[in-house]
C-alpha cells in the first residue's frame, strides 16, 4: 500500500503529513493535479485490465488517494492562441475522468470527488444538515435587490450577517496591503445601492449569539470537537486564528449531534472535513458549515496537546470503514512540533502556518 496524495508537494499540510507518514514507513507520493509537463502527466488505460498512472506513479489495489487540493489542469502554454479553448476544455475533461474513475478502483479514495462536487454547494449543506437533525440558522443566498431587502427587513428584531461563497484575497502592490472576504454583520440600513447588490451574490444569514464557536473534524465514523475562543468572541475568528490569538480546547461532542453529523456524512458519502459550527447562550449547536478538505493543522499550531496530526495519519493508514480508536495508534506518528524543529532544506519545507482560510 502507498498512499497517493493530490497536491503539490509544498502545500503546508502535505509536507508535514507526508514527512510523518515516512517517518513511520509509510510509502508516500504527489501528483500536483494534470497539466502538460511530465511531472503532471498522466494515461489511463482502459481494456481487459485498468491501468491509472499519474506522473511517475502507478496506482495500484490496495492504495490510498487523498484528494487533498490538486491545482487546476494546466495545457501547454506553447498552444496556440486558436487552440486554447479547446485544450483548457480537453485537459479539464481528462482531469474528471482521472477523478471519477479512481472511485471504480480498488482503492480507497479520500473524498470521492462526486461527494465532494455535491457537498461543497453551501445550499445543500444546509439542507442535509437540516434534514439530519441538525439546526442551521435561517438564510438567503441572493443576487436579486428586493429579495435582499425583504430578507433583512422582515428580521429587524434579529441580528443578521453576510458572507461570501468562498474565501478571496486582494493584495495592493503599491503598499503591501491585503484585504480578506471576512462575515460580517449587515442591517437593513447598511444596505448599498440596488446595482450594487448585483455585483457578486451573497450568503445573508441569522446570526447565531454564541458563547464560542467549534471547528469540528470528521475522520471515517470519529468525530472530534474543538472549542474556539478569540479575546472578543469575534464573529469571525479566522483573522485572531492567523494572529495565534485564539484559544482551542478538545470539547465533548453532544450525542444527537454526533448521530447527526454522522448521517450527514453519510448522505453525502465523505469521510472526511471540517465542520464549523456555533454554540448559542443555551448550549444548543448551530451548523454553519464543512470543507471537505478544510485546513486542520492549525489546531495543533494553537495547541499541541491536541494531536490532530497523528490522529490523520492513523486515520488515512487504517483500513477503510475502520472502527478502531484512531488513539491506539496515533503514538506511530510524530508529532508538528517534532515537524516543525527539525532541521529540513529550506527550499522544501519552511515552517508553515497553518491558518483556516475556508469561511
Amino acid at each position: 500500500m502507498k498512499i497517493i496524495i493530490l497536491a503539490p508537494e509544498n502545500d503546508s499540510h502535505t509536507l508535514s503529513i507526508k514527512w510523518a507518514l515516512e517517518h513511520a514507513g509509510y510509502e508516500v507520493v504527489c501528483w500536483a493535479g494534470l497539466a502538460w509537463d511530465q511531472e503532471r502527466q498522466a494515461s489511463l488505460f482502459l481494456g481487459d485490465d485498468v491501468e491509472v498512472i499519474l506522473g511517475k506513479h502507478t496506482v495500484e489495489p490496495g492504495d490510498v488517494v487523498w484528494i487533498r487540493r490538486p491545482e487546476q489542469p494546466l495545457p501547454n502554454p506553447d498552444v496556440s492562441e486558436a487552440d486554447k479553448k479547446f485544450a483548457e476544455t480537453e485537459y479539464r475533461s481528462f482531469y474528471l475522468n482521472i477523478a471519477y474513475l479512481l472511485e471504480r478502483l480498488p482503492v480507497w479514495v479520500i473524498n470521492r470527488y462526486s461527494a465532494s462536487r455535491m457537498i461543497n454547494n453551501k445550499s445543500v449543506q444546509l439542507l442535509v444538515a437540516r434534514d439530519c437533525g441538525l439546526l442551521i440558522p435561517g438564510a438567503l443566498m441572493s443576487n436579486e435587490p428586493p429579495a435582499v431587502k425583504d430578507f433583512l427587513a422582515q428580521r429587524e428584531n434579529r441580528r443578521t450577517i453576510y458572507k461570501s461563497f468562498s474565501p478571496h484575497i486582494w493584495n495592493k502592490q503599491s503598499t503591501h496591503a491585503v484585504a480578506v472576504t471576512r462575515a460580517a454583520e449587515l442591517s437593513r440600513k447598511q444596505l448599498p445601492a440596488d446595482h450594487v447588490l448585483t455585483y457578486a451574490p451573497g450568503i445573508y444569514q441569522e446570526m447565531v449569539l454564541k458563547q464560542f464557536d467549534v471547528r469540528m473534524v470528521l475522520m471515517g465514523s470519529r468525530i472530534y470537537s474543538y472549542s474556539v475562543r478569540t479575546p472578543k468572541d469575534d464573529l469571525d475568528w479566522r483573522y485572531d486564528a492567523a494572529k495565534g490569538k485564539a484559544v482551542i480546547d478538545r470539547i465533548v461532542t453532544p450525542t444527537d449531534v454526533e448521530k447527526s453529523v454522522l448521517a450527514f456524512a453519510r448522505q453525502f458519502g465523505v469521510c472526511f472535513g471540517s465542520l464549523d459550527f456555533a454554540v448559542d447562550m443555551n448550549g444548543k449547536w448551530w451548523f454553519l458549515e464543512i470543507n471537505e478538505q478544510g485546513q486542520f493543522l492549525w489546531l495543533d499550531q494553537a495547541n499541541p496537546e491536541l494531536r490532530v496530526l497523528e490522529k490523520f495519519c492513523s486515520f488515512i493508514t487504517a483500513a477503510e470503514g475502520s472502527t478502531q480508536p484512531l488513539e491506539e495508534r496515533e503514538g506511530l506518528f510524530p508529532s508538528l512540533a517534532e515537524y516543525q524543529q527539525m532541521t529540513v532544506p529550506t527550499a522544501v519545507a519552511g515552517s508553515p502556518q497553518y491558518v483556516s482560510t475556508e469561511p
